[in-house]
């Protein structure tokens, strides 16, 4: 008929010699080989409709039966537009997300400088988690680029598995923190100063710390411990004087502290206090001298940050005594 679609070819079973036999011997094999023929039409047209594969997820794959089956219950379906946020920078974390559908967009904002895209969150990507392991603020944005499905658990929900199901809780702890050190890699600027093939080796040298609010990673007048990666928190740079606190800056994930005092080998020129619940990659002031031999580059990009940060906290702390002596009157 014209017009009409042309059926599927079916599929090869193989060609039967002439049977012999009677009429009935060879109806019998007529039968037989029709049966075989639909067989494997069917089948090839269940395989061409089956669902497609879904890809094992590092975090779920890892987790034992039990514990999965624990995990998955937890999560709530939530739907969001294009444009909506689902995660906005500085907030509080309460939240970890998983995609079912859509396109989302990872962005952080730092003070005059454009949004930095880090990642494209599609179907099975798990997202938000590293806030209810180090209860910091959000450290970027989540924007749905499209109308996007999403699952929702909660931190109370997830704590309350954790304290059934201790596998939950150790597997999602090493899940964030490959995520964590996968994303200061992209972002840090200390790694950007070595060869990509060589990062993995460097981030292996570093030691997880983690800090309370009010915790001095480091002391003003104390020699150098060693560098610290923020990894998720944010810490405040504070120098004394006498009675008297002056903050000189405020840093986040992705910045590095004590590399004035390790690399200009003197003593630190201020408290490194956390400003909230904190996760560092800790490189001691051992380990510091050999990681420099083996990549210089480093050392000089820690080098240009060390001057870099002396000379603008010798610019505040001018600039706040310039403006006391504007207040005293003789």
């Amino acid at each position: 008929i014209a017009g009409a679609p042309v059926p599927p070819r079916l599929p090869a079973v193989g060609v039967q010699a002439p049977v012999a036999g009677s009429g009935a011997e060879r109806v019998a094999a007529a039968v037989a080989a029709v049966a075989s023929a639909e067989r494997a039409l069917l089948a090839d047209v269940a395989a061409r409709e089956a669902p497609p594969a879904i890809a094992a997820h590092p975090l779920f794959s890892s987790l034992e039966r039990s514990a999965l089956r624990a995990l998955v219950p937890l999560f709530d379906v939530t739907a969001f537009d294009a444009g909506q946020v689902v995660i906005e920078q500085g907030a509080p974390g309460a939240e970890a997300y998983v995609v079912v559908r859509g396109d989302l967009e990872v962005r952080r904002t730092a003070p005059g400088a454009d949004p930095l895209v880090l990642a494209e969150l599609r179907a099975g990507a798990l997202f938000g988690e590293m806030a209810l392991l180090s209860r910091a603020p959000r450290a970027a944005s989540v924007v749905a680029r499209a109308p996007s499905l999403v699952l929702v658990a909660t931190k109370q929900q997830l704590d309350h598995v954790a304290e059934s199901e201790p596998s939950v809780a150790d597997v999602l702890a090493a899940y964030c923190r490959r995520r964590m050190v996968h994303n200061l890699v992209r972002t840090s600027a200390i790694f950007g100063a070595i060869e990509s093939v060589d990062r993995k080796t460097l981030v292996e040298r570093f030691e997880t710390r983690v800090f309370e609010p009010g915790d001095k990673l480091i002391e003003q007048g104390e020699a150098a411990r060693g560098l610290h990666l923020v990894a998720s928190g944010e810490v405040s740079v504070v120098r004394r004087e006498g009675d008297d606190a002056l903050v000189l800056a405020r840093l986040g994930a992705g910045e590095v502290v004590g590399e004035v005092s390790l690399v200009l080998r003197r003593p630190a020129t201020a408290d490194v206090v956390a400003a909230h619940p904190t996760v560092t990659l800790h490189l001691s002031g051992e380990r510091f001298l050999g990681v420099v031999r083996e990549h210089p580059t480093l050392l000089a990009k820690l080098y240009e940050l060390a001057v870099a940060r002396d000379d603008e906290t010798r610019s505040v702390v001018a600039q706040e005594a310039v403006s006391a002596d504007d207040f005293v009157l003789v």
